[in-house]
């Protein structure tokens, strides 16, 4: 027979929610470290907050995939500021040094997909005037090949509009991405260059030692 959970366990109140989050900022370098288990730190979070560690994994889960949803909106559409309380957390979350993480920067790059998809089917969107002049009219050739002409010459404007557009707009986040490997592999760096010399400093300690 399964143990029953605590009815109030995924209760999540704006205080709790707000509790769990600030905990995560504050335990931030264990979740970015690969060499610390993530379930390991959710143990440690729950306990301060009162939660159960997978309660408290599923509802930043969620709450992370409501964050990238309202980023891809705020970047489509130039907004400068979000009304969800949790959006300046989540931004110190899941920035460095201005710059968003490259799994954020991926999640940007997929959204740019639905956008092209969407324009190229309004510009295959015709009224019903284009399509078809004057219900129950005759027109002459010529009148049907300068309506055809000026609608090719209006998808072919606003097919290049949005070409342009999704290039600038992947080009700003290839150069984004790109300045935050550059700052990944620095630091990456420098922690190999103190672990050499940390471990130097040990190999001396213990050759002194060993003298002594």
């Amino acid at each position: 027979m399964e143990n029953p959970e605590d009815p109030d366990d995924d209760h999540w109140d704006h205080e709790s929610t707000m509790a769990m989050l600030s905990m995560y900022l504050q335990n931030i370098d264990k979740f970015r470290n690969p060499k610390i288990k993530k379930k390991n730190v959710w143990i440690d979070i729950s306990n301060a907050i009162g939660k159960c560690p997978d309660s408290c994994d599923k509802k930043f889960r969620n709450l992370k995939l409501t964050y990238i949803r309202l980023l891809k909106k705020k970047v489509q559409s130039g907004a400068t500021w979000i009304k969800w309380p949790f959006f300046e957390l989540f931004e110190e979350i899941y920035s460095v040094d201005g710059e968003y993480q490259p799994e954020i920067q991926q999640k940007l790059k997929d959204g740019t997909t639905d956008i092209i998809t969407k324009a190229l089917l309004n510009i295959g969107t015709t009224s019903n005037i284009e399509d078809n002049p004057e219900a129950g009219q005759s027109s002459s050739t010529v009148q049907n090949e300068e309506v055809h002409k000026r609608l090719m010459r209006k998808r072919n404007a606003e097919f290049r509009k949005v070409t342009l557009e999704m290039r600038d707009r992947q080009k700003v986040v290839e150069e984004k991405l790109d300045r935050l490997i550059n700052i990944v592999e620095e630091s990456n760096s420098i922690q190999r260059e103190r672990n050499r010399l940390f471990e130097h400093f040990l190999s001396r300690l213990s050759h002194t030692n060993t003298n002594c």
